[in-house]
């Protein structure tokens, strides 16, 4: 006996015609949702009302020097309450003291959730509430190879870089919420970029592009928004630091010029900001950037045979797994 077809009542048989209508609405939203994001013309299509920071709340986690000091400096010139948070007081006191009134210090590591708990209502007692969120803080992990790299640095890496940014918006997403206001990821590059040598940062952007995507269609019913800044290699203590590296020197030797030139930290923290400003979804930064991001699907399937068959590229991850050979033997 042959399999009985299922019969939909007739309300629920869909009309091809209203198929192809929804389809329409579909194709429609999505190219006005990737119009808004166009600075100065996105606002003719509509897109979320300005962001002012002068007067609001911005929770700034590595706050302590780097990307994450710029971004405080700066929105506190815009007029900004800053609540700095980082795993040292002293720095962060430093700073709270050189931007004056209207700036607080808060010790929380990333990887501690109660911690973040405790920031972020302190940050609640001190200035009323919270509004924007950047969860900027990282960490890069050594130049090691999946098969070689300790397990608990990969862990570690993975620990603070995607899961301390779960964690910062877990703490802060109350206050948040009851400000309808904006929460931004520090991303990467390394979100689409092969992570040869740095494959659980790599993970961790992935991830961290993925969280932010989530955030953004979860918190629109409370009016909140949520983003990335997707950004190239930074004049910060953490890019020299790994590209002092010899084996990561390697790789950014195979990479053209314009991908691994550092751009300054002032020009990415005035970008993010930019983008908390207009809601955005996405950032990008430097210019390079988002013609790679949008052709994304293309330029990593490139971008992956390049690299596999580059001779530097070999050469950099023979050479880590050997010094890790000569350290343990």
């Amino acid at each position: 006996m042959g399999a009985r077809r299922a019969v939909l009542p007739e309300s629920s048989a869909q009309n091809p015609l209203t198929v192809i209508d929804d389809a329409v609405r579909l194709a429609g939203r999505t190219a006005i949702r990737l119009a808004r994001g166009i600075p100065v013309v996105g606002n003719r299509f509509g897109a979320p009302p300005h962001l002012d920071l002068d007067g609001r709340v911005v929770f700034v986690t590595g706050a302590a020097r780097g990307l994450g000091a710029q971004i405080a400096r700066q929105a506190h010139a815009r007029g900004a309450q800053v609540v700095l948070v980082g795993r040292t007081l002293k720095p962060l006191e430093d700073l709270a003291a050189e931007l004056g009134d209207g700036a607080a210090a808060f010790e929380a590591d990333v990887t501690d959730a109660p911690a973040l708990r405790r920031a972020a209502e302190g940050a609640v007692a001190a200035f009323g509430g919270i509004d924007v969120v950047l969860a900027n803080a990282g960490i890069a992990p050594p130049s090691e190879t999946v098969a070689t790299i300790d397990p608990d640095e990969f862990e570690h890496t993975v620990e603070v870089d995607l899961l301390g940014q779960w964690r910062t918006v877990r703490a802060t997403l109350p206050a948040v919420i009851a400000a309808r206001g904006h929460i931004a990821f520090v991303g990467s590059i390394y979100a689409f970029f092969n992570g040869v040598l740095a494959a659980p940062y790599a993970v961790s952007k992935a991830g961290v592009e993925q969280l932010s995507r989530a955030l953004r269609v979860e918190l629109a019913q409370h009016g909140v928004t949520a983003g990335i800044a997707y950004l190239g290699f930074i004049d910060t203590d953490l890019t020299s630091d790994a590209f002092a590296d010899e084996h990561a020197a390697a790789i950014r030797s195979a990479a053209p010029g314009f991908i691994t030139r550092p751009m300054s930290a002032e020009s990415a923290a005035a970008a993010v900001l930019s983008g908390v400003e207009r809601r955005a979804a996405q950032v990008t930064a430097p210019a390079w950037v988002g013609p790679v991001l949008a052709a994304r699907s293309l330029t990593t399937a490139v971008m992956d045979d390049v690299l596999m068959h580059n001779p530097r590229v070999s050469d950099a991850v023979l050479s880590a797994e050997d010094d890790v050979a000569q350290r343990d033997s």
